[in-house]
């Protein structure tokens, strides 16, 4: 299949998924959202790929939610279906992220299995910042850095750098830039020495105390609380919130 936003290659038994609106800093829209739950997919039903790297082109991991996208999209966007097909994938996901890892960004990082993260790299989330929720993260980033340093950084919105982000465990590794694509896939052959089935049951074994039916309701109640303010905002002319350069 073509895809428009994001590219696929395959070498090795790794499948490479990057995301691929330099121009927008990767900032993730429907569209590419949608086109990678489906190459997800395809990457999990090809039996020649034992793992993938997920990475961004141009000057960034991701800057975020594409803060453009019409109103009308916004009740699909916070479907978190592409988010379960990457959290729920049985085959390991490394996260390769530089530059900018915000937002969305982060989010759809922290649902894969490994992140290596270049040196410059910046981290933040931003849901509460641009009004809305980091879908996809509630248990999950609480599970790696534990509740306090989870509420600090999904209440504050502030922003961390790569040492800081290792040494409380959100990142597995730093690298240098021109070594990042590298190092993800030295890590990808250290996972593919070992048994496909094993791993297989290993992730899904490690994923199952993260999954809760209070989380998902949480979610989708407070994103329709908060999808139905912004529409009676957009109703009256406001034009509000912070761009992911904020």
């Amino acid at each position: 299949m073509v895809y428009k936003n994001i590219l696929i290659e395959k070498r090795d038994g790794i499948g490479i998924v990057t995301l691929n609106r330099p121009e927008k800093l990767n900032a993730v829209n429907l569209e590419l959202k949608n086109e990678l739950h489906l190459a997800l997919g395809e990457l999990e039903s090809d039996e020649s790929v034992q793992i993938v790297i997920l990475k961004g082109a141009g000057r960034a991991f991701s800057s975020g939610g594409d803060l453009d996208s019409p109103m009308s999209e916004k009740p699909e966007f916070a479907s978190l279906k592409m988010e379960s097909r990457l959290f729920h994938l049985d085959k390991p996901v490394i996260a390769a992220i530089h530059g900018y890892a915000l937002g969305e960004g982060i989010q759809m990082a922290i649902l894969c299995d490994i992140i290596i993260a270049a040196e410059e790299t910046i981290i933040g989330f931003l849901g509460a910042l641009i009004g809305g929720l980091c879908y996809g993260c509630f248990t999950v980033l609480p599970a790696i850095v534990g509740r306090q340093k989870a509420n600090e950084l999904l209440l504050t919105c502030d922003r961390i750098d790569a040492q800081e982000a290792l040494r409380i465990g959100l990142i597995n590794a730093v690298v240098p830039q021109e070594q990042l694509l590298d190092a993800a896939c030295t890590m990808a052959g250290k996972i593919m020495r070992c048994q496909p089935l094993s791993v297989k049951y290993t992730k899904r074994a490690m994923r199952t105390v993260l999954i809760t039916d209070v989380h998902q309701k949480a979610l989708e109640e407070g994103g329709a609380e908060i999808i139905d303010v912004m529409e009676k905002l957009a109703e009256i002319g406001f034009a509000g919130g912070f761009s992911d350069k904020q």
